[in-house]
């Protein structure tokens, strides 16, 4: 007997089941798909075809079905319905417009405007920018975000993944995933969105928000456009939020000595870690910034030190906005350590189920088309289901095909930033190798780096892959040991300068020569010698 069988199924080879073959989706609603732009985290985004219209359009989608723990999929479906109504409500040339919302099974789509251009990071990644291209970004993006401040709607996640360039050279802002309106609460008592590196002290600590949390979210971009790093970082995520929260900002002329001093001031205001602190609207103090930056008509921003390709960006391209722990904002105290370690041991059991989810998938390869609004190629999920007791036939060929290919989850790498004080040190791990600040794709696990700068010792530290994506090295110059044995309660002077203890006393100084000499208690000097300090060596004056 013949059978048929449909186009979507094959024969299993233990018996007369079929198995379904994964199949092109081919439409979203009424809309045709044409390709898929991109896969990230969450989900994929499609350019599709409104055959009422003939109007192309990207439709973003996250597939609830493969979330584990309770609570995930609402919040995750709360999260598209909040983009699609703060960016519905909005009409700006500067913001990407949304036309629909989509559901379907476990498929939450949003039907938005088509961007055929790149990333303001892909633009960042791939060439300099010149003064006036960074000043004009900042001009336009202030314009959309005060218009939506007009309307009522904070946007919250200002990055330069989430703003395009149309094919005129237009910046638009996209993904308004955790948007505000008004008074309307996040999805998850307690717990705040956003992209840690972005983020205001007041949105980290769960207080109250206002335009000045977009306004320091877009500080923070201006400083990277204009430096080529960040104003705040850390070994870990829990002691970057700490320092946004309780710390100064890097000067930022010492990243990029071109600039003013007035650009200093204007971006420390902006950076401020009260709301009331900062400017009155965020097209005020990119104003203030271009005149300042102005005085000095020589300056040059300097380019971003993330990487040069996706694989190699920042941590928020591996990841959508993250849910962070609530800080309470107290003044650290004397001793700040504990606090920091509490604080990273609060912020790692809350967050485990959720970064566990995010950054432990398989990842995907990126079409190379231009991205849709809000595309930001990450891993895809793909965590598996439990298998039944007695596997179906059908459970029995998915374990086949896993147990073919798993390469698959062991060539999933992550970029890790390094940074060094001083700059310019040489990174390496095994054959990988950069100059800090810059990013290296490391698997995940322990991974031993080395950071070499020349006239300073080199320093090998382990890093924790995924838990540390961003490292910070201290490099000292090398150091001898000096033992003064001389009476007790006699003055110490190095090089004519008097020693901040007593002898007989042990000195660790830098390699280098040094005049010592002794002042007795009654007043009396010694004759003043010359010692010649090198790394590892300890010399004895008696």
């Amino acid at each position: 007997m013949l059978e048929t069988v449909p186009e979507n199924l094959e024969r299993n080879s233990d018996g007369p089941v079929l198995c379904v073959k994964s199949v092109p989706l081919q439409s979203i609603g009424r809309y045709r798909i044409v390709r898929e732009l991109g896969r990230g985290a969450m989900g994929v985004v499609y350019l599709a075809e409104d055959p009422a219209i003939g109007r192309l359009a990207a439709i973003k989608t996250i597939n609830l079905d493969n979330l584990s723990e309770e609570g995930q999929e609402q919040q995750l479906r709360d999260r598209l319905i909040r983009e699609a109504r703060s960016a519905g409500i909005l009409s700006h040339p500067g913001i990407v417009t949304i036309y629909d919302i989509q559901h379907f099974d476990h498929t939450t789509a949003i039907v938005m405007e088509y961007v055929e251009g790149a990333t303001l990071l892909d633009r960042m990644l791939k060439s300099d920018l010149a003064p006036g291209e960074v000043l004009g970004i900042l001009e336009q993006t202030a314009a959309a975000l005060d218009y939506a401040h007009s309307r009522g709607v904070l946007h919250r996640d200002i990055k330069p993944a989430n703003l395009m360039f149309s094919p005129e050279g237009l910046v638009k802002i996209t993904d308004f995933g955790v948007a505000k309106i008004g008074t309307q609460k996040t999805a998850t008592s307690g717990m705040v969105m956003g992209t840690p590196s972005y983020m205001a002290p007041e949105q980290i600590s769960n207080k109250a928000m206002s335009p000045a949390t977009d306004q320091f979210s877009l500080a923070v971009l201006a400083f990277e456009l204009i430096a080529g790093q960040k104003p705040f970082a850390a070994e870990s995520i829990s002691g970057l939020l700490y320092n946004i929260v309780f710390q100064d900002p890097i000067s930022v002329r010492t990243l990029n000595p071109s600039l003013p001093a007035a650009a200093e001031t204007v971006l420390r205001k902006a950076l401020a870690k009260e709301p009331g602190g900062r400017y009155a609207s965020c097209a005020e103090f990119i104003k203030v910034l271009k005149t300042a930056c102005e005085t000095k008509k020589a300056w040059k921003p300097v380019r971003t030190m993330r990487g040069s390709s996706v694989a190699m960006a920042a941590p928020e391209m591996m990841m959508p906005p993250v849910a962070a722990p609530v800080v309470a904002e107290t003044a650290p105290s004397k001793k700040p350590f504990p606090m920091v370690a509490a604080f990273g041991i609060g912020f790692a059991t809350m967050l485990a189920g959720f970064f566990t989810w995010q950054l432990t998938q398989p990842e995907n390869k990126t079409n190379t088309a231009p991205l849709a609004a809000s595309v930001t190629p990450a891993p895809a999920v793909a965590t598996p289901k439990p298998a039944s007791p007695k596997p179906a036939p059908v459970v029995k060929e998915a374990a086949k095909a896993a147990a073919a290919k798993p390469e698959a989850t062991e060539a999933l790498l992550y970029p890790v930033e390094f940074s060094s004080e001083p700059a310019r040190a040489t990174v390496s791990v095994g054959e990988q190798k950069c100059t800090t600040p810059c990013t290296l794709d490391l698997p995940k696990g322990e991974q031993y780096v080395r950071a070499e700068l020349e006239g300073h010792k080199p320093d090998i530290r382990r890093v924790r892959v995924p838990e540390q994506l961003e490292f910070t090295f201290t490099l000292a110059k090398p150091s001898g040991g000096l033992e003064v044995r001389g009476p007790a309660g006699a003055t110490i002077y190095v090089n004519g300068q008097p020693w901040k203890t007593k002898a007989p006393a042990r000195l660790t100084l830098p390699a280098g020569t040094y005049r010592i000499q002794l002042e007795l208690p009654n007043g009396t000097k010694d004759t003043e010698e010359q010692v010649e300090l090198s790394e590892g060596k300890l010399v004895v004056i008696n």
